[in-house]
């Protein structure tokens, strides 16, 4: 695109990062780059065992953003340079040699980044909330499922959590909970360092919030694996 359009991309990730700042505190500590390819294809073909869909990339280690957007999905490619943004700034805010964050967290904060919800995917929350099937907190933990229309209710349902905590307990504490993370807690441990409940008295308080009842206790002993301490 031409430079009217990189400027548009890279307002979005100035957005983005005052976004972020205003809402959790969480910035960056250090510089990073942003790669724009012509197209996702151009993306994929300059990266190794891409997979298929790979719009976009967060190289946190290195401080590296590369996405790959034309310049008839502008409005998409505002959305993942947010996106892939925000992974860089909660590395930076958490990064240690201990253990990571959960999923849900991360992505919830890439989410949150972005702006409101995606249509699709506040339907898609919509759904669940109505039948009742949302996917617990615990199970949000790990690795996020494959398949799009899971993988669709796992990232709305992280902005959801995301925007409960930052809503309802205000921006130090989502700092606080980054730094206590940065020091390797172990994920109940940090939440109940800064919030005073865990993972399921986050789940329930969140149902709650939703219009729906606490889970059944035995439906919250889902296993959760979490990084082992090094």
């Amino acid at each position: 695109g031409d430079q009217a359009f990189i400027q548009e991309l890279m307002d979005a990730a100035l957005e983005a990062l005052d976004k972020l700042a205003r809402d959790t505190g969480a910035h960056l500590e250090q510089p990073v780059q942003i790669y724009v390819y012509a197209n996702s294809g151009d993306l994929r073909g300059a990266m190794v065992y891409p997979q298929e869909w790979t719009g976009g990339v967060a190289f946190t280690e290195y401080g590296i953003v590369a996405i790959g957007v034309d310049v008839d999905s502008l409005a998409w490619g505002k959305r993942c340079v947010a996106h892939e943004l925000a992974h860089l700034v909660t590395y930076q805010m958490t990064f240690n040699p201990y253990g990571d964050l959960p999923t849900w967290l991360n992505e919830g904060l890439s989410m949150y980044a972005e702006g409101d919800l995606r249509a699709d995917l506040q339907s898609a929350l919509d759904q669940a909330v109505t039948e009742d099937n949302l996917i617990s907190v615990r199970s949000l933990c790990g690795s996020f499922p494959a398949k799009t229309e899971e993988a669709s209710l796992c990232y709305a349902q992280s902005y959801s959590l995301v925007d409960l905590l930052i809503r309802n307990y205000g921006k130090e504490k989502m700092l606080h909970l980054l730094s206590v993370f940065k020091e390797g807690s172990a994920y109940n441990d940090a939440l109940l360092e800064v919030y005073d409940f865990d993972m399921d008295g986050l789940d329930n308080l969140w149902r709650q919030s939703l219009g729906l009842e606490p889970r059944l206790e035995a439906a919250l002993l889902s296993p959760v694996i979490e990084s082992p301490a090094i």
